[in-house]
């Protein structure tokens, strides 16, 4: 049987290569262990220096510790961090223990070894991601002349039309026999954007009028799946008539 040359070079060097592995010393073996740990440190090292810029933020304190009663939170969600995303100055940083003061506008990292915590610059950060949720931030140039004011938005709904909400919590203090009480309270803030203009969205009434073209449709929608637009159902309604005008033909 003819064996082509390459074949047979390979089978040689093969062979050579098997007896080589067979012959090296203690000492071949110390070098090899060498140059893994200097790689995993390599990669240690770079990933410490990309983290760097996230973890460098000024200190964010917790100002419910000057009240000796607290009712709620000034968090969106929940008061401890959870696993989050982040865009921020050009990177994207995933699994981040992430918090969103919602009073504030602020979003803060929790130091993965520590419970330190910080302020991200807001300018720097695009969205995030937390609890399901997705933020994005309103530029100032953005919401320039428009009913809405910068800061960071949470994203409903983005199918040719987008449902905003914006978070706000707001602290209520009072003082009271020798304590004192400071108490949160939530309220959200609904916008459409529709052709690079942002309208503040409260109930059908002012949903439906952006939209002349499909008042028939959105109102016989509304009726057939008995959405009342009221305060505590008003989000899930809003994104339901949304995703129904998306689905029209346009």
């Amino acid at each position: 049987m003819k064996i082509s040359l390459p074949l047979y070079g390979l089978a040689v060097l093969s062979i050579a290569s098997s007896r080589q592995a067979v012959a090296q010393s203690t000492s071949s073996d110390t070098t090899l262990l060498a140059a893994a740990k200097s790689q995993v440190a390599q990669h240690y090292t770079a990933h410490i220096q990309d983290q760097s810029q996230l973890y460098n933020g000024p200190e964010y304190f917790n100002y419910t510790r000057y009240y000796q009663e607290v009712q709620g939170n000034q968090f969106f969600g929940t008061a401890t961090a959870q696993p989050g995303s982040v865009y921020y100055a050009g990177h994207y940083y995933s699994n981040v223990p992430l918090l969103y003061d919602t009073r504030l506008d602020q979003v803060v990292v929790q130091q993965p070894t520590n419970l330190f915590t910080l302020r991200l610059v807001s300018e720097k950060v695009s969205r995030f991601t937390l609890q399901g949720h997705t933020f994005i931030r309103l530029t100032k140039d953005t919401a320039a002349n428009q009913d809405i004011t910068p800061g960071f938005y949470d994203l409903l709904v983005d199918k040719g039309v987008t449902l905003l909400a914006r978070r706000v919590k707001k602290i209520q203090v009072q003082p009271s026999q020798n304590i004192t009480k400071a108490s949160f309270s939530a309220t959200n803030q609904y916008f459409i954007k529709r052709d690079r203009v942002y309208y503040p969205v409260k109930g059908r009434g002012s949903f439906i009028s952006l939209f002349p073209d499909r008042r028939r449709e959105l109102q016989q929608y509304a009726r057939e799946k008995k959405l009342r637009f009221r305060k505590k159902g008003l989000e899930d309604d809003l994104i339901a008539l949304v995703n129904y005008y998306a689905s029209l033909p346009q």
